[in-house]
Order: structure tokens, then sequence, then C-alpha cells
């Protein structure tokens, strides 16, 4: 789900209130747990989406969920949006404010598709060479992909890496074509 500009604002906004107050660290984790139960539960989000259900129940319910697990700070970010009745943007504001999170530390989301399950060994090897291309620090995200036939690919944002056994062999197929031309 891409955030919409709303929800970068407000999260932009809570980072900045956050690094300002010093409380990056709790409310990063407040956020994530929030980010993780809406990721979880669908009827939540159509909850919060729901233009019939009167912001008043939409608070209530947020203060049942979260009121007692998440600091003062989430909490009086939650007031706000109801204040002004944004319950909708709840989920994009999550999002958002992870990856606003990451761009400030200079974290690099990147996907490893593979064929069988790398030892640990070759995913730090992996993150490492990754680190050193990228310039920035890695968050590997490792997922199976049974199409696969050996080897992996990698996925930075919109580029694509390709070193399966797969594409290497869709290669060779190509160039013989082309040389029997």
């Amino acid at each position: 789900m891409i955030p919409s500009k709303a929800a970068r604002r407000y999260s932009a906004a809570l980072l900045g209130f956050a690094l300002e107050t010093k409380t990056l660290p709790r409310v990063l984790k407040d956020i994530e747990h929030v980010h993780q139960t809406i990721q979880h539960s669908r009827e939540l989000v159509l909850f919060l989406r729901n233009p019939v259900i009167k912001a008043d129940k939409k608070r209530e319910a947020i203060k049942q969920l979260f009121g007692k697990s998440v600091s003062a700070e989430v909490n009086a970010f939650f007031d706000l949006i109801a204040e002004k009745s944004r319950f909708n943007l709840i989920p994009g504001i999550m999002q958002a404010f992870i990856d606003a999170y990451r761009r400030h530390e200079g974290i690099e989301l990147v996907q490893v598709f593979f064929a069988e399950q790398p030892e640990a060994e070759q995913l730090s090897r992996i993150k490492k060479a990754l680190e050193v291309k990228t310039g920035k620090t890695v968050e590997l995200i490792t997922k199976h992909k049974p199409g696969l036939i050996g080897g992996l690919v990698v996925k930075i944002d919109d580029t694509v890496i390709d070193g399966s056994v797969k594409h290497k062999l869709e290669q060779l197929q190509y160039l013989f074509f082309k040389a029997a031309i």
C-alpha cells in the first residue's frame, strides 16, 4: 500500500515531533505495534475507513485497542487524528512513518527471493555486499519463490538484480535462438 500525501504529512509531523522530543525509539516501537495490528486485521482497516461509523466510536475503539499499550505521545497523536476525523489515514500514516524513519536512519529495505533458504552466513555475505553497493544499512526481507530453479533475485526499490538460474537459462536460450537466425 502506498500512503497518501496526507498520510505522509501526518507521519512527517509525528517523526519531527519524536525527533524534537527525543522520543523516537519509543514512538517507533509503538507505531510498529499499531502497524502490525492493523496489517493483521482487515476488519480494523474497514472499521477505520467506514464513513458511517461516528468519529467518537472510532476514537473509543482506538483507545480500547492501543490506549494502554502505546506511549502518551502516540495517544496524543491519535487524539489529533480524532480531532481532525482522519481515522481512514491511520494505516497509511503507520506505513509512511516507518518509511520516513528508514529514510532518516539511512536504512534500505531489500527483498531477496530464493529457491531454497540460504544459510545465515550466506545471508550475512549478501547483506554486506548490498550495504557496500547501496552505501546504506540494509534490512533484508527474505522470501521463498517457488518458480526459481536456483540462485536468487534481489529487489531494491524499483531495481531488480536477477541472479537466478532460471534467468541465466533464459539468457542462454535467447543467445542460441539469436545465433541460429
